[in-house]
């Protein structure tokens, strides 16, 4: 039997992301995020020295999560990922860091009677000023989920779906944007949103970002609209198949070895839903899910771009 092809089975990796947790259970805990932080311990910044600011990079993932303690034992093994919690109960927020550096974090979320087990990842855009992103993607066909809300110490936050319904973060860091460098093992890597008209979602980020946007291959019938900024690519845009309906972003962490995380992940009670195969980034890239459904792609860009198969 011929093997799927890379983007409808990357897409239904995406799919499943998007049905994971109910939109409006993430848009709640977005905000109680940012009301506790006024009057909580300060959620770190992001840099622990200020640093230029890259409009465009995506530069936070936070996990929204029922289990947080079973999200961190998972994580923390696969990854080597230390975790600080902040505030408790429905106001616990946990920072993710990697070899020091703070990446991103975990919201609780308790599960309700009406809602389904699962876990969702949330990427969030560097801009210049959340609240002109807010009246851009209104005014382009886009949703305001959570409006621009500062978190003292660390920045000024926004929840927003595009044009085509995926779900996003925007963020303008107080500390500036981690400095573009090789991601490190455990470090956010690349993003891909999966979505219905590429082309038409490239005009959408660009404005929002200005972006720059240029057409790649990257395997078989694997087309990519990548969108870069400074001369840096920041991500690409990939069509859905006409039968998958949810659009949305999908990130994903550098690894030293995407087949031995592939093995790990499931050892630990996670989820293989793409292989590493070798006509997808030469086998250096793959997806899993956590216990909980998160879904997160693996990749070693490096190994990748060394047999002309980078992202």
């Amino acid at each position: 039997m011929k093997a799927p092809m890379p983007t409808k089975t990357l897409a239904r990796c995406r799919a499943r992301t998007a049905g994971a947790c109910a939109i409006g259970a993430l848009a709640a805990l977005f905000a109680a995020g940012m009301t506790f932080a006024a009057d909580a311990p300060r959620v770190p910044v992001v840099n622990a020295k200020p640093e230029a600011h890259l409009p465009g990079k995506f530069i936070w993932f936070d996990c929204v999560t029922e289990d947080a303690y079973a999200s961190k034992a998972f994580y923390g093994a696969l990854f080597g990922w230390d975790f600080h919690s902040i505030g408790d109960g429905a106001n616990r927020y946990t920072l993710i860091s990697s070899q020091g550096r703070n990446i991103g974090g975990l919201h609780f979320h308790p599960r309700g009677n009406a809602q389904a087990r699962g876990s969702r990842w949330i990427s969030l855009m560097s801009v210049a000023d959340p609240a002109l992103a807010a009246r851009y993607v209104e005014a382009h066909g886009g949703k305001v989920v959570v409006p621009p809300t500062p978190f003292a110490g660390r920045g000024t936050h926004a929840l927003f779906r595009d044009d085509d319904g995926a779900l996003f973060g925007v963020l303008k860091s107080d500390s500036g944007d981690p400095p573009d460098r090789p991601a490190a093992a455990g470090e956010f890597q690349w993003v891909d949103l999966f979505t219905h008209d590429p082309a038409k979602a490239a005009e959408f980020y660009r404005g929002l970002a200005a972006f720059e946007v240029s057409v790649k291959g990257v395997a078989p019938e694997l087309v990519r609209v990548v969108l870069g900024t400074g001369g840096v690519a920041r991500a690409s845009l990939i069509a859905l198949p006409k039968d998958v309906a949810d659009s949305g972003w999908l990130p994903f962490v550098q690894v030293d070895d995407v087949a031995a995380a592939v093995r790990k992940a499931a050892a630990l009670g996670g989820t293989v839903l793409l292989a590493p195969r070798a006509d997808l980034l030469n086998g250096h890239v793959a997806v899993i899910a956590d216990p909980h459904g998160g879904v997160l792609g693996v990749v070693n860009r490096a190994e990748a771009a060394k047999k002309g198969g980078a992202k």
